[in-house]
Parts: C-alpha cells; sequence; structure tokens
C-alpha cells in the first residue's frame, strides 16, 4: 500500500510533518451547536482503539473542513456521524461514494448520501428504529434491536427502564434500517435483532472497500457490547492483521497491602502455581485507615508495606515464585475522607473525588508528582520495582492520565476520558527514543537518578483546559500501544467476581458470566481474557466471600480452568512487555478546529 508523508495544521498553528506512514482519516461531527460535545467524545473513544494499531497516523478533523480528495491521502477514513442531520460536505458525500480506498460511515446522517449510498453499499437507507412499546422483555421493558449478531455469538446493546423518567436508558436504541436493492451483493458482518419480536435488521455492513454501522457502538460500554464487534472489525477497515498468535489470559490479584491477611495470599499464590498460572500483584505500598474502619490495632493507622516484617516476608517468598508486582495507587483512597466509601485503602479512590464526580481539589502536578514519589521509595525500599501502573478505580484527572502516560512504560485496566487540551509541558526537555517514542529517563522503573528532577521540571507548569466536565469510560479488547494520552494499556476486559453492589457496581457479577463473555469474545482478533480477583473472596459466603469454607479456592480455579478450556493462554506479562514496549502509535495529528 503506498505510503504518504503528509503536513497539516496543528491546533498550535505549527507546521509539523508526519512520519512517513500509512494513515487513517477520522472525521467527526462538530456543528455549530456550542453545547454539542459528543462527537469529539466519540473521536477520542475511537482513537484509543486505533492505538492497536500504531502502523497508522492518525489524522483527526471536523468534517465541517472536509477538502475534496482528503480520502484518498489515507489507507482509510472513518466518519462517526453522531449529530443529527449535522449538514455533510457534498465533498465528503461525492468521495465516500467515490473511493477505492476503504472508507467506514458510523451512524447518523446516511440519508444525506441519497442514491450515492445505495450505488455504494446496495442498499437504501428506510428510517430510525424505534422502541416496541406493545411488545415487552420478560422484566415488561419495551423491546428493540438490542442483540447484535456477529460470527455465530451474541452481543448486545446496555438498557434499563428507569422507574423515575418512565423511559428506557439505553445505549443509543435507535438505529439506521435499511433496505436491500435487488441483486446485492453487500456482505452483511453484524446483524442487529429484537430478542422479543425476532424482527432483524443489518448492523454492519460491507460492499468492498465501503462499510457502514449502524449505530455508533462508542457508549455504554459493558464486557458483551456491540463495541467488541467494531473493535474487531476495525481491523477490516484497516487491513490489518493481527498481531496474536493465541489468545492471551492475564489475572492479576487485586488490593493488596500490608494489612491483608496472609493466610489469604499464602491460599491465592498456592493455587496459581498449582494451576501453572503467573502470578501477579497489585500492591498498595502504604495502608491508611483514617477512620478506624478496619480490623486492625491501635497503633495500625498508617502501615508502610516495608515496616512489616510477615508481609515483607510473603513478597519475598512471591519473588522466589516469579511473582510480578503492579503498582495500584499510593495509599488507594484519598484524605482522611469517606471517597465513598470507608476511606481505607483499596476501598476508596485516590485520585478522584468520587463524592463530588469530579478531580479532586488539589490536583496538580506537583501533588501527584510528589505522592508518586512517597510511594516508590516505600517500594523501593521493600525491593521492588514495578512496571506497570494501575489505577485505583480506573479513574482520575486528564492531567493525572497524562502524567501516567510519561512516567510508566504500561498501565493495566479500563480508562476515563475527557474532553480537554493539555499545554505547559515541558517538552523541549525530553529525548526520546526513536524506536519508542518514550523518554526513558521520566520512568519510575528506570531507576535513573536524574528522573525525579526531569519529571519535576518536564511537568511543573502543566495544565489542563477542560471542555466539558463530563467524562466517558473506556475498556478495551486488546492491548493499546497509545491513548490519547500517550498511554500504553494493558487491557482488563472481564472486570471480576463481585458478589455485592454499591453505588458504583450496579448488579453482582458471577463466575458464569466471566466465562460466558470469555466465550463470546474468543471470536474477536488480538482478544485478551483479562480479570482481577480478589484474596477476600476466598473467604466463605457467611463472610462476605465465595468459598463453601474459609480458604476455598473453587471459584478462582473454575474461571482459571474455565478460561483454559476456551483456548486462552496465561502469559509471562513481563515477557510481553520486554516484546512491545518497543512500539507506540505516532502523535495524532489534528487540524484546525475553529470553524
Amino acid at each position: 500500500m503506498k505510503k504518504l508523508i503528509l503536513s497539516f495544521v496543528l491546533l498550535t498553528g505549527l507546521q509539523v510533518q508526519a512520519k512517513a506512514l500509512d494513515c487513517v482519516n477520522v472525521y467527526f461531527d462538530r456543528s455549530t451547536d456550542p453545547t454539542y460535545w459528543m462527537g469529539k467524545t466519540y473521536t477520542t473513544l475511537l482513537q484509543n482503539l486505533l492505538g492497536h494499531f500504531p502502523e497508522y497516523q492518525q489524522i483527526i478533523s471536523p468534517i465541517e473542513l472536509y477538502q475534496q480528495g482528503e480520502i484518498d491521502k489515507c489507507a482509510a477514513t472513518i466518519y462517526i456521524g453522531s449529530y443529527f442531520n449535522n449538514p455533510i460536505p457534498a465533498a465528503f458525500l461525492d468521495d465516500y461514494a467515490n473511493t477505492k480506498k476503504n472508507v467506514a460511515w458510523i451512524g447518523y446522517n446516511i440519508w444525506q448520501l441519497g442514491d450515492r449510498f445505495e450505488k455504494a453499499m446496495g442498499y437504501s437507507y428506510s428510517h430510525l428504529s424505534t422502541m416496541n412499546k406493545e411488545k415487552l422483555d420478560p422484566r415488561g421493558r419495551p423491546s428493540f434491536l438490542k442483540n447484535i449478531l456477529y460470527k455465530g455469538e451474541v452481543f448486545f446493546k446496555y438498557g434499563e427502564w428507569s422507574q423515575n423518567t418512565q423511559g428506557l436508558f439505553v445505549a443509543p436504541f435507535e438505529q439506521a434500517v435499511l433496505v436491500p436493492t435487488e441483486g446485492n451483493k453487500t456482505e452483511v458482518l453484524a446483524w442487529a435483532e429484537n430478542p422479543v419480536t425476532s424482527e432483524k435488521a443489518p448492523y454492519i455492513l460491507r460492499a468492498k472497500n465501503h462499510f457502514y454501522v449502524a449505530d455508533v457502538p462508542l457508549s455504554f460500554m459493558h464486557e458483551a457490547d456491540r463495541y467488541l464487534v467494531f473493535a474487531d472489525v476495525l481491523f477490516d477497515i484497516l487491513n490489518a492483521k493481527p498481531k496474536h498468535n493465541g489468545q492471551y489470559a492475564f489475572l492479576r490479584i487485586e488490593d493488596v497491602h500490608a494489612l491483608v491477611p496472609l493466610s489469604w495470599l499464602y491460599r491465592t499464590n498456592q493455587v496459581l502455581k498449582e494451576e501453572k498460572v503467573p502470578i501477579n500483584i497489585s500492591l498498595v505500598p502504604i495502608f491508611f485507615d483514617p477512620l478506624n474502619q478496619y480490623t486492625r490495632g491501635p497503633y495500625e493507622e498508617v502501615v508502610t508495606m516495608d515496616r512489616h516484617r510477615s508481609f515483607m516476608s510473603w513478597i519475598e517468598d512471591t519473588k522466589k515464585d516469579n511473582g510480578s508486582f503492579i503498582w495500584h495507587g499510593v495509599t488507594h483512597q484519598h484524605k482522611r475522607m469517606a471517597n465513598p466509601h470507608s476511606g481505607v485503602s483499596g476501598d476508596d479512590f485516590e485520585f478522584f473525588d468520587a463524592v463530588a464526580n469530579m478531580p479532586i481539589a488539589e490536583d496538580s502536578p506537583q501533588f501527584v508528582l510528589n505522592k508518586l514519589e512517597d510511594g516508590f521509595e516505600i517500594l523501593q525500599r521493600a525491593g521492588v520495582t514495578p512496571r506497570i501502573w494501575l489505577m485505583p478505580h480506573y479513574q482520575a484527572s486528564a492531567l493525572d492520565y497524562v502524567i501516567f502516560g510519561e512516567v510508566f512504560s504500561w498501565n493495566v485496566g479500563r480508562a476515563i476520558y475527557y474532553n480537554h487540551s493539555v499545554k505547559g509541558m515541558q517538552k523541549d526537555l525530553l529525548k526520546k527514543d526513536a524506536a519508542t517514542g518514550d523518554d526513558k529517563r521520566l520512568w519510575f522503573e528506570s531507576r535513573d537518578p536524574q528522573s525525579k528532577a526531569l519529571r519535576m521540571q518536564v511537568f511543573k507548569n502543566l495544565t489542563v483546559n477542560y471542555e466539558s466536565m463530563v467524562w466517558s469510560g473506556q475498556m478495551f479488547p486488546y492491548e493499546i500501544y497509545g491513548d490519547v494520552h500517550g498511554q500504553r494499556l494493558i487491557p482488563e476486559n472481564l472486570g471480576n467476581s463481585q458478589p455485592f453492589v454499591n453505588e458504583h457496581v450496579t448488579s453482582p457479577r458471577t463466575k458464569e458470566d466471566i466465562i460466558s463473555d470469555a466465550k463470546r469474545n474468543r471470536v474477536l482478533r488480538d482478544v485478551w481474557a483479562s480479570f482481577f480477583y480478589h484474596p477476600f473472596l476466598l473467604t466463605s459466603y457467611e463472610e462476605g466471600g465465595r468459598g463453601a469454607y474459609p480458604g476455598d479456592p473453587s471459584e478462582l480455579r473454575f474461571i482459571i480452568q474455565g478460561l483454559k478450556d476456551l483456548g486462552y493462554q496465561f502469559i509471562d506479562i513481563n515477557k510481553f512487555m520486554d516484546k512491545n514496549t518497543k512500539v507506540k502509535r505516532p502523535e495524532p495529528i489534528y487540524k484546525e478546529q475553529t470553524l
């Protein structure tokens, strides 16, 4: 495929030349509505998914600025139609219909193509689907085109009935309903189905180089969502080959600190060794219980892991078993407050105010870096140098995520994203490696003696401007070699065994749920079976765990063995990082977004 050298105007106004890479255009509805923010949000989420394909240079632009011929300058083009009836430039409509390059249209506004759509796709637009309030599901809720049928598996849209609003709280239930033309040879990659009425409609179409997705599958994501289908079809849109041989599995043991009962920890290690599963421990280096909510001694309000002799013996034993450690926050809670639960390490948010639903008041580069330095000092005294960062409860500010993307080679889990812009980072101080795109001196794992001072210099003037304080969460079915924050991300796509609900967990999750989602996901390319498990679940049901008796590991074994039976292979995460840290997606190119 022909490679192009492209030059565009960035938001800064500087002329920057891209590397000689295949590129992918991403166009979104900016619209003239000053309150509209979803177009930019969906674009961010798509950019993050495209981070799995670092061989492509991302070119991001509002559709309103499209110029004739731009589609043909890249290997692929994706337009996200998220604003109803947003005017589309005639040049784009013509180029979409006539291009020989791969091009995908997602969501609304295909009616503006007129007969161009019919000629390109072999289908004509009929109408937008509606909820069926006559035919209800078994729980008495209106039915809709909920199930997405793909490669022999059933994915589905989220939908829940709200008693307060008497409406369906749902990922956009409406989608374009299309009618095939006579003799069309269009391939239906995925079907949408109403499980109550059995009504079916094409969900993803492919006509040679033309693709159409009947809604925007980038909202209300869950472990069985149609978003995963779209994530797989991206391989076809980009003509990209899978990066893996086989299906990866990854398990981490969660929320481990110095006061977790050692019997749980030793029992967990024993099970993993017997199952021949690599041991990965999410460590909280400083235990803090400011509100006296934990069962502990009177002098154990604050306990650093390096000062707890028996816990350190377990750490040394885990090292002998080739265990790996993940850095899971510093205290995994915030100040002397319930945020929002008990204030105890492991229970609460650390870098996000969960009560006010916004970044913490003291959020700043200095605050974040000083806190990380405190945690790293404890880890070093304990003889542990983690290579992976795990955000407590996956939630922080955009400023924090930018920092984490630079000071850690890998992150693990899910993330949240705001519409924002960044300025003030002292990039002139960086010496980025040509292969990785990173200045490794910033990484905590490098233990470079200059790192602390360099981090303070690089980030001291970093500021973030939020276009909206509405955030969106995202999970990934495969690894990401650079999201919009620059983070390499090891995915977590199966969640965890969850016996109880709270304001942040809306429903229990069972071992059967985890296996069902893993089975479904086998039809996806480069997919992982990545989940986490809490040691307390080895306790009995009466004590809040999942065991028939104290120390019962049957649920954990069920999940591990179930994933193996499905063909997943538990990998050594260090070997994976050794191989893949050399890869990072190039910086996206943003066209000027001032209309």
